[in-house]
């Protein structure tokens, strides 16, 4: 069965070794092309080429997947399957219809929640305590194709969404593997989503992650660990602008703290006052700073008796 692979972001990295060590090495690599990043704008091989070459996979990076040359490339391939995951390019019908049977996607929700660009934050924003992985059938409506199958997995109590995007790229090779196998047995089923119950997650923007200290604590824990790492929780102390990247909900025995306000600040956390309840904050960074504890930034930074979060 020849196989062409569209990703781009490092999410789609576990998904080509699954399928390498499944036995259904790609016989292209598609990614984007090297860019360049940081302050120095230097370019930067693209991920998925360095792990393709890692792989002894044949990889392209096309300016444009949809130019007469490439859709040329690909027809002489011939490829029996499209296999997409986090390419970041949406796709037109002359390349979706090209593979013989087609082009299948693993999206990091359970469909049809959370189409879009960031499912992930999305989902542990909302308190969901389940999330999961579907492999479906590419169209043009963006993340609306049939569904193949679903790996479902439970969210941590702490899980922030770096480590659940971890998870859930090592849940998506395993899920491509086992759709590629009922493809080629010529067992794949296909089932329509209800699009009613559809719900979207566009992509998230630093201006979503700054803290609303009225909120109730378990709002705000929600809001770090969906944030975390990126963009990250953002607030302010003063005239200075800090990321919270980790901390947990305490009741409040009292209950007359304003939000944002400093119940106590140590070793062990900096309790702030919330719409209901304390966030006892646990990491944090100052802007373009190091990531430390709660102590390290107490000992470390001046902190007035009528400090405020805000």
């Amino acid at each position: 069965m020849r196989i062409v692979f569209f990703g781009s972001s490092d999410f789609a990295i576990p998904s080509l070794k699954a399928l390498k060590d499944g036995g259904f090495a790609p016989d292209l690599v598609v990614t984007k092309p090297d860019a360049p990043r940081g302050r120095g704008r230097k370019i930067y091989d693209a991920e998925v080429k360095l792990a393709a070459n890692e792989l002894d996979l044949p990889c392209a990076q096309p300016v444009d997947p949809h130019s007469p040359e490439f859709v040329a490339e690909l027809e002489r391939l011939q490829p029996d399957v499209g296999v997409v995951i986090s390419y970041g390019v949406i796709l037109k019908p002359e390349l979706i219809g090209l593979p013989a049977q087609g082009m299948i996607n693993a999206h990091a929700s359970l469909l049809p929640l959370y189409r879009g660009a960031a499912p992930i934050q999305r989902c542990l924003r909302d308190g969901h305590s389940e999330t999961g992985v579907t492999i479906m059938k590419i169209t043009e409506e963006l993340d609306a194709g049939d569904v193949m199958l679903v790996e479902k997995t439970e969210i941590g109590a702490t899980e922030n969404a770096g480590a659940l995007r971890a998870r859930l790229a090592d849940l998506s090779g395993k899920a491509l593997v086992a759709a590629l196998q009922q493809i080629e047995a010529g067992e794949a089923k296909f089932t329509p989503q209800d699009h009613s119950k559809a719900s979207y997650a566009p992509k998230v923007e630093k201006e979503h992650g700054v803290i609303d200290w009225s909120l109730p604590a378990t709002e705000i824990d929600l809001l770090v660990r969906a944030m975390t790492p990126k963009p990250g929780a953002q607030t302010r102390l003063g005239n200075k602008r800090f990321i919270v990247i980790e901390g947990t909900v305490e009741q409040d025995l009292y209950g007359m703290g304003i939000p944002g306000a400093l119940q106590s600040s140590g070793e062990e956390g900096i309790r702030v006052c919330t719409g209901k309840d304390l966030y006892r904050i646990t990491r944090i960074k100052p802007d373009n700073g190091r990531n430390m504890t709660a102590g390290e930034f107490v000992r470390g930074h001046q902190i007035a008796p009528d400090a405020r979060f805000g």
